[in-house]
């Protein structure tokens, strides 16, 4: 079935080739495209040019995929049809977010997050979804065995405290070019970031659900909650894609 969709997330997965890219269809439902050997990077270029980005409305080829919950939102895509419609309208993009937004983290995940960080595979829930009326309280950018890590912590509307890995492909690209080309310290590049997004008119944060993972062989398997898209009005990239970090 074709359907455009406008692209919400284009977050980076663990491996480097690979990301994955949600977006909104007209009746409101997220969809998350998904392929044999995951969605490649090239898929998103349509010769040197980004087309599949936040705000952008894409055309898919979807059929249904074997959903594994609470990732209800898969569909099988061919990559040889994908048809670029050109940006939305900052004011369509705002109603788009706000539409499909909840004030409570808690809302999201209908009670099954656990500890504020995780959901059971298997939970009959969604695995993503946009928070509105959030507050931002810190950015992180600590460094472990020399790769830079990304973290943002929050506050929905119940004053909750949230500390989550940030998955957002362009946020990401943006703080290692200030940090690893731009040679700016780490401390300075997360208090100027904190900063530009506290003083933003308004910020939707998109909060998806990992694939199932096990810290240790011991542990049982969880999706941990994590930041996959930021957005705000005015927008902090400027329009800024996260190709436009990579030189």
């Amino acid at each position: 079935m074709r359907q455009i969709i406008v692209i919400t997330d284009l977050t980076q997965m663990p491996e480097g080739d690979q990301v994955c890219v949600v977006g909104i269809n007209e009746y409101g439902e997220c969809i998350r495209p998904v392929c044999e050997g995951g969605f490649q990077k090239r898929y998103l270029y349509v010769g040197k040019n980004v087309v599949i980005r936040p705000r952008a409305r894409i055309e898919f080829d979807f059929t249904e995929a074997k959903i594994e919950p609470p990732h209800i939102e898969d569909r099988t895509f061919d990559p040889s049809f994908i048809i670029n419609h050109g940006l939305c309208s900052n004011a369509d993009w705002e109603s788009i977010l706000r539409n499909s937004s909840y004030a409570r983290v808690e809302d999201i995940y209908n009670g099954f997050l656990q500890d504020g960080k995780w959901v059971k595979p298997g939970s009959p829930t969604r695995s993503i979804a946009t928070l509105s009326k959030a507050s931002t309280a810190n950015v992180q950018v600590p460094e472990w065995e020399g790769k830079l890590r990304y973290r943002l912590s929050f506050r929905d509307v119940t004053g909750h405290l949230f500390d989550c890995a940030v998955s957002d492909l362009a946020f990401r690209e943006l703080i290692y070019k200030e940090v690893k080309k731009n040679n700016h310290p780490r401390s300075d590049v997360s208090r100027e970031l904190t900063g530009i997004l506290k003083r933003v008119d308004l910020i939707y944060l998109r909060l998806g659900l990992a694939r199932p993972f096990k810290k240790s062989t011991a542990d049982e398997p969880r999706c941990y909650l994590q930041v996959t898209s930021v957005h705000t009005f005015p927008d902090y990239l400027h329009g800024k894609t996260f190709a436009d970090f990579l030189t």
